[in-house]
């Protein structure tokens, strides 16, 4: 493998957003009459919209009113982000200059719609460092399939495993591996468990410790 391009997930990996989002859901399904755990909630991070849809719809045997809560989960995150901001994580513009310096190539791949991703990258003031953004519009199926990922390096122009990944979730991991593609997993609110850390490169508390690792082999991520 020679390393060539970094590919991002965005939402608990270069955001602190996954917190956020799973509060925001809580609180719709509750303002609804769905009380849910909290294993519940976080039982979806890293599906997009429409595999969300689908785990709930099994959970509760085609009775959850997801339309209703996606809606008041958006409002409720939008109000959060317009009061507080994109909440961007330790490290991110760190490890991006060291991939800038090292001449590595950048992509986002991620499992959300590619209006809300525009939108959080320009608010957080990093989109001009990626040259390929792929969102889930882009693909015919989302994480944990390897869409987004096989999408990323064909517009990087760059083979798959040449390709390093930085995922926080079980779905992600699982959609970088199936991609062929190497992977470091920076726990969010996912542990890594023994199985998740044997899919990964490397395990790193933060994009702080992953830069400060960052040379021109991904063999100095282990």
């Amino acid at each position: 493998m020679a390393l060539q391009a970094l590919i991002f997930d965005m939402d608990g990996l270069l955001f602190d957003t996954e917190r956020v989002a799973c509060d925001c859901w809580a609180e719709a399904s509750g303002s609804l009459g769905f009380d849910l755990a909290e294993e519940i909630v976080r039982g979806a991070i890293g599906l997009d919209d429409e595999l969300t849809r689908g785990y709930y719809q099994h959970l509760f045997a085609g009775h959850f009113p997801f339309d209703r809560v996606e809606a008041r989960h958006r409002d409720l995150f939008r109000a959060h982000i317009q009061a507080n901001g994109v909440p961007v994580k330790p490290g991110v513009g760190r490890i991006l200059e060291q991939a800038r310096q090292s001449g590595l190539r950048l992509a986002l791949g991620t499992s959300s719609r590619a209006l809300y991703t525009h939108a959080m990258l320009w608010l957080a003031g990093i989109a001009p460092c990626f040259q390929v953004l792929v969102t889930r519009d882009l693909v015919e199926a989302g994480k944990p399939a390897p869409d987004i990922y096989l999408k990323a390096a064909e517009l990087l122009g760059v083979d798959p495993a040449d390709c390093l990944v930085f995922e926080d979730s079980r779905n992600g991991i699982r959609a970088a591996k199936a991609a062929g593609m190497p992977v470091v997993m920076i726990p969010d609110l996912v542990a890594p468990t023994p199985e998740l850390r044997s899919l990964c490169l490397g395990v790193y508390p933060s994009l702080v410790e992953a830069a400060d690792r960052l040379v021109d082999q991904p063999s100095s991520l282990r």
